[in-house]
C-alpha cells in the first residue's frame, strides 16, 4: 500500500523541479496559457463548426498566426521604428521644444491664468537654460535603448506564440489533468473555470478592441489632416490605450503641447475635441460596450468580478510583471474571486 502523503510530498517536489527546470520560460508559459484561455470561445466557436481531420492542430495554428499578425507583429515592428526614430530627434531640437514649452508655461492664456502661480513656483525649482544639451543627448539615448531593450527580448514573443499554439491543442486535457487534483466536486470545477475564463476573455477582447479602433481612427484622424507620420502616431496611440487610466493621452497630450508650441490653437482644439467626442465618448464608451455585449451574449462571458477592480488588478499587474501585467493581474484577481465563490457556496451546502 502506498503512502498517500508519501505520494503528495513527491508530487509537489516533482513540480518545483519542472517549476526550477523551466523557471527561464516561466513568463512565456504563464502568458501562452492565458492567452489560449482568453481566445478560447472563439477556438471552441470554430470547433464545433468545422469537421475534418487535424482540426486542432489546423485551429491551433491559424489562431497563433491570428495573434502574431494582429498583436505581435505590430508591437515588434512599432518598437523597431521608435528605436530608429528617436535617435534622429536633435538634442538641440529637443532643448528648443523644452524651453518653449517653459516660456508657455510662465505666461498661460485665460482661462488657465489661475493655475500661474502655482505653475510658476513648479518652474522656479527647474532652470532649463542652464541644463548641459549633453543631458538631453543622454536622455534621448537611454530612451532610445530602452526601445532597443524591448526589441531584443523579440524571441520572447515567438516563445509565448509557442506555448500559446501548444496550450491550443492540449489546453483542454491539461485543465481536466490539472482540476482532477483539486479536492472540490464537478460543480465547482465548472464555477472556477467559468469564472477564470470569462474574466480573462472579457480582459483580451475589450483591450484589443480598444487597441484597434482607436489606434486606427487616430491615426486617420491625422492622416486627413496633417502632416504627422499618421501611422507611427496611431500605433503609439493604440498600444497606449492598453494602458489603463491614462491610454491614449500618454500620446496624445503631448501633441497638443506641441501644437500649442507651434501657436496651432485652433487645431488642437479640435485634437481634444476629437479625443473627447471619438475616442473616449463614441469609442470607448459606445462602441466597446456594444462590442462585449455582443461577445457576452455570444460566448456567454459572464462573471462576478466589478470593473474597478479589474483596472486596479491591471495597473497593480503592470507594476508587478510590465506590460504583460494587463492580463497577468486580472487572471489572478479572477482566480482568486472564483475560489471565494467556491467556498461561500461550499458553507451554505455544508448548513443545509
Amino acid at each position: 500500500m502506498v503512502s498517500r502523503h508519501f505520494i503528495l510530498i513527491a508530487l509537489i517536489g516533482s513540480f518545483l523541479a519542472i517549476g526550477y527546470i523551466f523557471q527561464s520560460y516561466l513568463m512565456s508559459i504563464t502568458i501562452g496559457a492565458i492567452l489560449a484561455i482568453a481566445t478560447r470561445p472563439i477556438y471552441e466557436a470554430l470547433y464545433t463548426k468545422l469537421n475534418f481531420s487535424y482540426k486542432r492542430v489546423i485551429i491551433s495554428s491559424f489562431l497563433t498566426l491570428i495573434l502574431f499578425l494582429f498583436v505581435f507583429l505590430p508591437l515588434i515592428y512599432f518598437v523597431g521604428l521608435s528605436y530608429q526614430f528617436i535617435p534622429s530627434i536633435g538634442a538641440d531640437q529637443a532643448m528648443q521644444y523644452t524651453q518653449n514649452l517653459v516660456a508657455y508655461l510662465k505666461n498661460l492664456p485665460k482661462p488657465f491664468d489661475v493655475f500661474q502661480e502655482s505653475i510658476n513656483v513648479l518652474l522656479g525649482e527647474f532652470d532649463i537654460y542652464n541644463v548641459n544639451i549633453d543631458v538631453i543627448k543622454s536622455i534621448l539615448n537611454n530612451v532610445a535603448q530602452f526601445f532597443w531593450k524591448i526589441n531584443g527580448i523579440v524571441y520572447q514573443f515567438f516563445l509565448i506564440l509557442f506555448f500559446y499554439f501548444l496550450f491550443n491543442i492540449y489546453g483542454y486535457n491539461i485543465f481536466i489533468l490539472t482540476t482532477r487534483l483539486l479536492p472540490i466536486v464537478k460543480r465547482f470545477k465548472r464555477i472556477l473555470y467559468s469564472e477564470f475564463s470569462n474574466t480573462i476573455s472579457s480582459v483580451f477582447f475589450s483591450t484589443v478592441f480598444s487597441m484597434v479602433t482607436q489606434g486606427i481612427a487616430f491615426g486617420l484622424f491625422l492622416y486627413f489632416t496633417t502632416d504627422y507620420d499618421a501611422f507611427y502616431v496611431g500605433m503609439s496611440v493604440g498600444f497606449a490605450t492598453a494602458i489603463p487610466v491614462i491610454g491614449a493621452y500618454l500620446v496624445i497630450v503631448p501633441l497638443i503641447i506641441i501644437e500649442l508650441l507651434n501657436q496651432n490653437y485652433l487645431f488642437a482644439g479640435i485634437i481634444v475635441l476629437f479625443t473627447t467626442v471619438v475616442l473616449s465618448g463614441l469609442i470607448d464608451n459606445i462602441l466597446r460596450l456594444l462590442f462585449m455585449k455582443y461577445l457576452s451574449k455570444k460566448f456567454s462571458l459572464h462573471y462576478k468580478l466589478n470593473e474597478l477592480f479589474i483596472l486596479l488588478a491591471m495597473l497593480a499587474g503592470i507594476g508587478v510583471f510590465g506590460g504583460w501585467g494587463i492580463i497577468i493581474g486580472p487572471a489572478i484577481l479572477s482566480l482568486c474571486v472564483a475560489f471565494i465563490l467556491i467556498y461561500v457556496k461550499s458553507k451554505i451546502n455544508s448548513s443545509e
